[in-house]
């Protein structure tokens, strides 16, 4: 689990200047965004026929996610996000109920078009839309696969600096990983801007 490791201390180092810019309060039009929430993961290999079956099928045991967008254009933005999660014994993994709790963890780089943009005000909106598509690696135990990601999610705004957001992402597997699947991860959480100076 050395990259598991690895990735949980530098995500906490950035929590660590979240707590120090929390008195910026001149915003970019292109800020950082730092977000912090939850996921749930649905690897059951049931497609459609479990998607109502949360208890067997859906996975958000410690299911920690934390994530670093950088806003370019307006229009545009590139994340980087790490997720923390158990599948726990008893739960379906493509299609067999397993039989000991594994450990799960996912580092994730997406591309997003904020779509919403194209017809409506982004200044006075109290919402934004995105698509997104990328790639990234998924961890079992220290066994990993990689995958090809496409999705779309929702930003809600409480504030001028603080929304609230959910996310679906589909994970298909593109190499021959004896532990990888496809499978669908879903997140919601809270997006804190940051000031783009800041990183400087």
């Amino acid at each position: 689990m050395k990259p598991l490791n690895f990735y949980s201390i530098l995500f906490l180092m950035l929590i660590v200047h979240v707590v120090k810019a929390q008195d910026c309060c001149n915003f970019q039009r292109n800020p950082w965004l730092f977000g912090l929430g939850i996921n749930v993961v649905n690897d059951s290999g049931s497609l459609l026929n479990g998607i109502f079956d949360i208890k067997n099928n859906y996975n958000y045991s410690s299911p920690l996610r934390i994530s670093i967008e950088k806003r370019f254009k307006e229009d545009y933005g590139f994340e980087v996000s790490a997720n923390f999660n158990t599948f726990l014994k008893g739960k379906t993994i493509n299609s067999e109920e397993l039989e000991e709790d594994i450990s799960f963890f996912s580092l994730d780089g997406m591309f997003k078009y904020y779509i919403t943009n194209m017809y409506q005000n982004k200044d006075r909106s109290w919402y934004e839309g995105y698509v997104m598509m990328g790639g990234g690696s998924s961890f079992y135990d220290g066994a990993s696969a990689m995958t090809a990601n496409l999705g779309g999610g929702l930003n809600f705004y409480i504030s001028e600096s603080t929304s609230f957001n959910m996310h679906a992402t589909a994970k298909i597997s593109v190499d021959n990983s004896v532990k990888g699947s496809n499978y669908i991860h879903y997140g919601i959480g809270f997006i804190i801007k940051l000031e783009d100076s800041y990183f400087n």
